[in-house]
């Protein structure tokens, strides 16, 4: 029986016409601008004007310069750091104004927002920024980030998926590019799992369908080839969180209601935080890794499977040294369902609301939307567009025929509310009172259900 765990504390264009929407009251630079008299001055903006204009761009996939310096083919990424940089410098090679566009800053999602924050408050954030679905609302509220009409831009939404076309969005006006959608996942040893007898005759890994069966299973793996189920980020990470939250989904509820209120202490939650302690006390995983450990123990081939997101795919089909491939998550309680997020891109209000630097960031924006095939096929992430996602060349990528079609209907983005990494840190610091500290899983539910009504209000 598991008695106590090490404590870690976790914290978490080419348009002739681009139509902005007024910008509303705020707290952002442009505070009291003229609505109409910004969108002229960019609608005037020309070819020449935006000639050899460089703009600044942050994003959280990491540093990789040096090593990706000249090229400008997408083809020959390996990661997602890689992909993004290569992509910059294709269009800073070929985009027909000159437009050069370099990294500001932004190198670990883990810190990206501390990071991102501090330019916001200190009046000097980058042109174009990362973010994910989840948190736009939160700067668009404050009037930091430029409101734009998609279809003067050129960025044709029509082919966007539902859910890219409504993350996009808040108060009726949209602020952000769609880039992809990303998906908890498991990235499989198959050579572990044949070994303990799940793999079927068809060559796939055989998914448990109840509670009982997955803790079977890891107790199948434990006996056959001594080793874990799972590996996955606790400390530090949110990957058990996604797991938790993907949980609870496949039995129908969520962690906020669709009246937006808290719903947390629910029987829901309270079986999905039984299901890991059980797979914890058995010793089918284990709540000492953070996300780069979980992804070097399973590499090591210490445990059958690591749970894990869909961007490092192609990595994982490139590098292992054994038999891989990907599955969703098993269905355990009543139907599919997956945590999920997405990547987008802004154009964060500036000092002086330069139209030109905006009719700048906003040409890469719809470049990057343009090039989602190319971000998607070379990482493993979701295309935010159907005709991409259709695509042969799209399906022919590693494992895409495992995940891509499950991936458009049985995954669970979470609730797009304002304040959301608050109240997801509120539920995930009770998690990790469960996790580390043997907290009774009634008393974290109860006191997390407070903590978000309160946040709420």
């Amino acid at each position: 029986m598991r008695k106590t765990r090490t404590a870690v504390a976790a914290a978490s264009l080419t348009a002739a016409a681009l139509l902005l929407t007024a910008c509303g009251a705020g707290t952002g630079p442009g505070d009291g601008e003229d609505a109409g008299a910004l969108e002229d001055q960019i609608t005037a903006v020309t070819a020449e004007q935006l000639k050899g204009t460089t703009i600044t761009m942050s994003r959280m996939f990491g540093d990789c310069e040096e090593s990706t310096q000249g090229v400008v083919d997408p083809a020959l990424a390996t990661t997602e750091c890689e992909a993004i940089q290569i992509l910059t410098n294709k269009f800073n090679a070929e985009n027909e104004y000159g437009i050069t566009v370099e990294r500001l800053g932004g190198t670990d999602w883990n810190s990206y927002y501390d990071a991102f924050n501090a330019s916001i408050a200190g009046g000097e954030p980058a042109n174009i920024a990362n973010l994910h679905d989840y948190s736009m609302s939160d700067y668009a509220k404050r009037d930091q980030l430029l409101s734009f009409d998609p279809e003067a831009l050129g960025v044709d939404m029509t082919d966007a998926t539902e859910q890219a076309q409504k993350s996009v969005m808040w108060d009726g006006s949209t602020y952000a590019v769609p880039f992809d959608a990303h998906a908890l996942v498991m990235h499989v040893n198959t050579d572990v799992l044949a070994k303990a007898g799940y793999i079927g005759t068809d060559g796939r890994p055989v998914l448990p369908t109840s509670p009982e069966e997955l803790l079977q299973m890891g107790k199948d793996v434990k006996d056959k080839t001594g080793l874990m189920l799972f590996s996955s980020g606790f400390a530090n990470d949110d990957m058990a969180w996604r797991f938790f939250y993907s949980l609870v989904r496949q039995q129908g509820s969520d962690v906020i209601s669709a009246d937006g209120s808290a719903e947390v202490d629910t029987e829901a939650a309270a079986k999905a935080l039984e299901l890991i302690d059980a797979l914890l006390d058995a010793g089918y995983m284990h709540t000492n890794a953070d996300y780069a450990g979980s992804i070097d123990e399973w590499k090591n081939q210490q445990s059958a499977i690591l749970l894990n997101g869909v961007w490092a795919i192609n990595e994982y089909a490139a590098t292992t040294d054994f038999g891989y491939t990907v599955t969703d998550l098993p269905t355990v309680f009543d139907a599919p369902a997956a945590w999920a997020s997405s990547h987008m891109w802004v154009m964060p209000r500036q000092k002086g609301d330069d139209p030109v630097k905006y009719r700048a960031a906003l040409e890469f924006a719809k470049f990057l939307y343009d090039n989602t095939d190319a971000w998607s096929i070379a990482t493993g992430h979701i295309a935010p567009r159907v005709s991409v996602v259709e695509s042969d060349a799209y399906l022919a990528a590693p494992e895409r025929a495992n995940y891509t079609q499950t991936a458009l209907t049985g995954i669970s983005f979470v609730p797009q509310i304002e304040n959301w990494t608050a109240i997801k840190s509120l539920i995930h610091a009770q998690l990790d009172e469960v996790w580390f500290s043997d907290k009774a899983i009634a008393d974290a539910l109860s006191e997390a259900q407070a903590r978000v009504t309160q946040e709420l209000k």
